[in-house]
């Protein structure tokens, strides 16, 4: 299977007298924790579609939209519950167990972290005004696929690829997110048994770190090696 060529794409973004280091894929780390909603930028909708795909795409969002017929003038108001129905013995009951499903979801959910947390460990410190949570909250917010990484004489970055759907298309690379090297203390290798192999967690100098990944351990290891020999 032939190597992908990460060096070509990144040398686009390149700054006038600006050195490409290192290039390699960039494979998002399972378990990243998940941005919160008021951080979160809206999505790009791309470009509608001609033709008869579009056309599809139109009847569809209608057919999303809320309707403002029967079921919109029905009236809301709470005269319309049975009081008798409410204090139902079998109503109760169903009550009584649907907080208990509440309850199992949780404990399932907590021990699926849990499990998570011992399969891929710490993959963060720091909170969401630190280095390390803007650089997440970047990425996040960049959409479509992260793709590349690269190092260079000045910065880190990262490419993310918009061209993402069920439709084969060239890539439409964008810069997600890029830091410099003065804000970076370390790269630090933290090779796995599992894939993905390429784990290494890059801190900041405030202290904060963000587990990041290439696909496999020698793309790890030629991404440090790049970064200490600057």
């Amino acid at each position: 299977m032939p190597k992908i060529d990460h060096a070509t794409p990144c040398r686009q973004f390149l700054h006038p007298g600006e050195v490409l280091r290192e290039a390699r894929d960039y494979h998002e780390y399972p378990d990243l924790p998940l941005v919160p909603a008021h951080l979160r930028a809206p999505r790009k909708r791309p470009p509608r579609a001609k033709g008869l795909l579009g056309k599809l795409s139109d009847i569809l969002d209608k057919a999303s939209q809320p309707s403002g017929g029967a079921a919109a003038s029905q009236p809301s108001d709470s005269r319309l519950l049975n009081n008798r129905l409410v204090d139902n013995r079998m109503t109760r009951a169903s009550g009584n167990v649907a907080e208990s499903l509440n309850e199992a979801q949780e404990n399932i959910e907590d021990a699926l972290d849990a499990a998570n947390r011992a399969l891929f460990g710490k993959t963060m410190e720091g909170d969401w005004t630190s280095m390390a949570g803007r650089f997440l909250v970047q990425v996040s917010n960049a959409g479509g696929s992260p793709r590349h990484q690269a190092l260079t004489d000045r910065r880190l970055f990262v490419l993310t690829d918009q061209a993402t759907g069920w439709r084969e298309r060239e890539p439409e690379l964008e810069l997600a997110v890029q830091i410099q090297l003065s804000n970076i203390a370390e790269l630090r290798p933290r090779p796995r048994m599992t894939f993905p192999r390429g784990r290494f967690d890059l801190v900041f100098v405030d202290g904060s770190w963000l587990a990041l990944s290439c696909s496999f351990q020698e793309d790890m290891q030629a991404m440090v090696t790049a970064f200490q020999g600057r």
